[in-house]
């Protein structure tokens, strides 16, 4: 497991996928925008690149031909993913922190605090939760799950972006100025995006485990 893993960090996936959250985190330099975007990048660009990637290099030709269960394969792929979410993550929150020190924290739409995090860490999840299982089924059709969780993913994001805008509950919550109920927030989210990445990892190895 650790060392199909390895291969997943320096081999499988491209070195490129590892430096672009910390070029797209740029983007939060632009003012009063809609910041889930950043993170969502992600599902546009590097998903669709490494998934293609797999096929092209017989990725799972490779591993079929070597002593490891398909259990481990599904394993260490997700966990690559889930690495490469987290520095999504990491550099929004750095970036982020550099963004309210220039421009303070106000914005129409989502503001970048803790709250914010915590959304974005359940639409991963659910992008995730929404991608993987269907692709594990055959392990090469990629193209509509990946379409399938990109609408939900820009419903989910949108609905909370106009929420901080205008919808008062919302608003009161997203953007409190209490920190108590913005780390509550970021801590449901931390909480969902374990439980759904648990459960994407379970249905991932079940459907992998029956393709022939």
């Amino acid at each position: 497991m650790k060392n199909l893993l390895y291969k997943e960090l320096t081999f499988s996936i491209n070195k490129f996928f590892f430096i672009i959250p910390f070029v797209l985190s740029l983007l939060f330099f632009i003012p009063s925008w809609l910041y889930s975007l950043v993170i969502m990048y992600f599902f546009w660009i590097s998903v669709p690149q490494i998934i293609g990637g797999y096929t092209a290099q017989l990725d799972y030709k490779f591993c079929g031909i070597l002593p490891v269960s398909k259990k481990d394969i599904v394993s260490s792929k997700i966990i690559a993913f889930l690495i490469l979410e987290l520095i999504h993550i990491i550099s929004a929150v750095i970036f982020g922190v550099i963004h309210n020190l220039i421009y303070e924290s106000w914005n129409l739409f989502m503001e970048i605090n803790p709250a914010y995090f915590g959304v974005m860490l359940v639409m991963l999840a659910l992008f995730n939760i929404i991608l993987l299982p269907n692709y594990f089924k055959t392990a090469y059709k990629f193209g509509k799950p990946i379409i399938i969780g990109v609408v939900a993913t820009l419903l989910f994001a949108g609905l909370f972006e106009v929420g901080a805008a205008i919808i008062p509950f919302m608003r009161d919550i997203l953007k409190s100025s209490n920190v108590l109920t913005q780390l509550t927030v970021l801590f449901i989210g931390i909480v969902l995006f374990v439980v759904m990445n648990y459960v994407t990892l379970k249905k991932s190895i079940y459907h992998f485990e029956r393709i022939r």
